[in-house]
């Protein structure tokens, strides 16, 4: 990763919590100071700052360890293999009743990563497996995902109005990303028609935990397909997500 692009706040909390985890309620304020060179003034700003958030703790004896946010995270971060799992489980009869490829995904900044693929008996195929990025604006995977998220949430992950096209197809503004939203919001499930891949549609539609969407899932088939499996791939998606949101 290119370090003109690191951000030196960031790299000195990981090593706050990295020497937090080792040791906890072991350290004070001008202990961590000297042990990180970092000056006393700068860690009191950061220390104060990651307090807030709960990403550390302090006792009355003005030591640090690690706090319940990062239990949050770490939780939020197990829960996505657990969710992987119950997807494969679940997906394997949607694939089998649609016979075309099913996928899940979260939100990765402004991409989609891809988790998970139940991968139809097809040659034909998108490039979609696990450990797999693609621009979000440009999948229904990416709008499932950001449906729900306000204008203000959505114009932080894309600062600029323009888009970069994929294809032909791709919406090319923020602004019309954000009418695409909420047309998305008012059926619940999402589109791409070949907006990601040329020759490949979708349908997608967001997973839920405790009312946040923490993932989404589609089902991906070539053009020829469409017009033939659209209603179906709806109703079994919509369906899975359903499912999914009420296992994990």
């Amino acid at each position: 990763m290119e370090q003109k692009y690191a951000v030196p706040a960031l790299d000195r909390a990981h090593a706050v919590l990295s020497l937090l985890t080792e040791e906890p309620y072991k350290w004070k304020l001008s202990d961590i100071s000297k042990h990180l060179g970092i000056s006393k003034s700068t860690l009191y700003s950061l220390l104060l700052t990651m307090e807030r958030l709960q990403w550390i703790h302090r006792d009355r004896n003005e030591t640090y360890a690690l706090g319940s946010s990062l239990g949050d995270f770490g939780s939020a971060y197990f829960r996505q293999f657990d969710l992987a799992r119950e997807f494969r489980r679940l997906a394997e009869p949607v694939m089998r009743i649609l016979q075309e490829s099913v996928q899940l995904a979260r939100l990765d900044g402004s991409d989609v990563l891809y988790l998970a693929k139940i991968e139809a008996p097809s040659p034909v195929q998108m490039v979609s497996g696990p450990g797999v990025r693609i621009p979000a604006h440009a999948t229904g995977l990416g709008k499932a995902l950001m449906m729900e998220m306000d204008d203000e949430q959505v114009c932080r992950i894309f600062p600029e109005e323009t888009l970069p096209k994929l294809t032909v197809h791709t919406i090319g503004s923020r602004d019309a990303f954000l009418q695409e939203l909420e047309t998305s919001r008012g059926r619940g499930y999402c589109l791409d028609i070949q907006e990601g891949v040329m020759g490949f549609c979708c349908v997608a539609a967001p997973v839920r935990r405790r009312g946040e969407v923490v993932a989404a899932i589609s089902c991906s088939m070539p053009i020829h397909h469409w017009e033939g499996k659209k209603d179906i791939a709806v109703r079994e998606i919509c369906a899975l997500a359903k499912q999914l949101s009420t296992t994990i």
